[in-house]
């Protein structure tokens, strides 16, 4: 299809190409914010209690560097090891780092006079645009230590199940054992509980040995919880080719979801990296028929007729992408046109095929979100459940599965120190692609969808990994994602 039947003109393939290419590199300013060797010698040089040996700066580990919400710097964690002279005992101090940008006004160079590790230590060292303070603890989840302290938590547990479930009136919990699965600061946190019961005898035939509870900043928590329920009262719930969690509470004061278990033994992400790390066709066989039962789950998950969740369109995902780049070239400026060009031509793309009906749809859809057990699937995290056309989650799905499978290639050179020329990388991709597309073949034979939709779902969905990269500073996954926003493209454009 060339350039021009479209219904608005795009810009030439040589002017996206560009634009693409505009986004490959990341500014050395950047980079060396982030790597740990450089970042621990300028701190030694210039922090007093380094440069004068009272305190041995060992390691330093930039860690969850994020670009700020107003795109003014980016914000991250700063681990650093520290050893006195006189003891061979080291330990970790984490620092909050400000980066700066060339062109935004830097702060005074001259830090607070109170020692190192003091909760109003700050300094500016200019050397790295970065400005260093002591990180207090997360004070957003203040909810958490009542979460993991085992008494206080089985009691929780126990009132929020009954209060939600009168059919459960007579739950009595013994112990709880709590065990903090993932967190993230100021965000939300998952955790797994293991209970026992009053007696044995006295133990209701459903009542679970493991729960997990999910706390969140915002009303996430609620939300999931009412997709969860309206999914597990439908045809889902009973699905044979699908597990799915039974909610079992929601406590609003807590922002506190309370589910059960899924039984797992890995996720399809770590099959995925697993099978290609083995490289037989036994094991890729293994991987595809699992990728084959995911796509009859995700049918049956469209097909459940619930209408929980706001409506969610390309159009809605497009506005948010391209406030992601705003923020990206309000501290990068000379971006700024290269991501108008890809804006208008992923525009003109979405003016040539329409979209599918609405319907149910995870909304995060990834191979982490599907969990393995003896040959059975189950599906997990429906915080973001909305109602969208399917090309949501079959792209989203299709492009993690290629960017997972490229992260596990760059760990496995991190391990060889052999890094795969780019003709190995483009294999890779061209495999992982293929496998992608294997998922949608096996999607397509239960339900119909617009392919053309996926690929356009797909460019958008790249397209934000690259500002990813820039917004996190991972210029390896950078590399790897321009290379496949340019193959989408093309695909689309040639």
């Amino acid at each position: 299809m060339s350039a021009t039947d479209r219904g608005r003109e795009l810009p030439p393939w040589t002017t996206i190409l560009g634009s693409v290419r505009a986004f490959a590199l990341l500014p050395d300013w950047l980079v060396g914010a982030v790597q740990g060797e450089r970042v621990r010698s300028v701190l030694t040089r210039s922090i007093p209690e380094f440069a004068s040996g009272t305190l041995i700066l060992q390691e330093c580990r930039a860690k969850h560097l994020l670009l700020s919400n107003d795109g003014t710097g980016w914000t991250g964690t700063y681990h650093v090891t520290i050893a006195e002279p006189a003891s061979r005992q080291s330990h970790v101090v984490r620092l909050l780092g400000i980066l700066i940008p060339p062109d935004k006004a830097a702060p005074d160079h001259a830090g607070t006079t109170v020692p190192f590790g003091s909760d109003e230590w700050r300094r500016y060292v200019p050397e790295l645009r970065v400005l260093f303070q002591m990180q207090l603890p997360d004070t957003q989840l203040a909810v958490l230590p009542q979460l993991t302290d085992r008494e206080q938590a089985r009691a929780l547990l126990e009132q929020s199940i009954q209060a939600n479930a009168p059919a459960e009136r007579e739950l009595r919990i013994e112990s709880c054992r709590p065990q903090v699965l993932r967190y993230h600061p100021g965000l939300r946190c998952t955790i797994g509980y293991h209970l026992t019961y009053a007696s044995d005898e006295a133990a209701g035939p459903d009542w679970p040995a493991f729960v997990v509870a999910k706390t969140y900043d915002g009303d996430k928590g609620r939300h999931a919880y009412d997709s969860m329920k309206a999914l597990w009262d439908s045809p889902l719930g009973r699905s044979a080719a699908v597990r799915i969690a039974e909610p079992l509470a929601y406590v609003p004061k807590l922002k506190l979801l309370v589910q059960g278990p899924i039984p797992v033994e890995q996720t399809l992400q770590g099959r995925l990296e697993s099978a290609l790390h083995a490289h037989t066709p036994e094991a890729l066989a293994d991987l595809d028929d699992f990728m084959r039962k995911t796509a009859v789950g995700l049918a049956e998950l469209h097909s459940a007729g619930v209408r929980v969740g706001n409506p969610h369109s390309w159009e809605d995902e497009l506005t948010g992408v391209r406030a992601f780049v705003q923020r990206l070239t309000a501290a990068v400026p000379e971006l700024a046109a290269a991501a108008t060009s890809l804006f208008t031509c992923l525009e003109s793309l979405a003016t040539t095929c329409p979209p599918d009906p609405q319907i149910p749809t995870h909304g995060t859809f990834r191979p982490s979100q599907v969990l393995l057990d003896r040959g059975q699937i189950g599906f997990i995290d429906f915080d973001s459940f909305c109602q969208a056309e399917p090309a949501m989650d079959l792209a989203l799905f299709m492009v993690a599965t290629i960017d997972m499978g490229m992260s596990a290639l760059r760990r496995e050179e991190s391990i060889t120190s052999e890094p795969a020329m780019n003709g190995g990388r483009i294999d890779r991709l061209i495999q992982l692609e293929s496998i992608a597309d294997r998922f949608l073949d096996h999607y397509v034979a239960l339900r119909p969808v617009s392919r053309q939709r996926v690929a356009l779902w797909a460019a958008l969905n790249i397209l934000e990994l690259v500002v990813r990269s820039w917004d996190r500073v991972k210029p390896m996954r950078l590399n790897d994602t321009i290379l496949m926003l340019e193959r989408y493209l093309r695909a689309q454009l040639t």
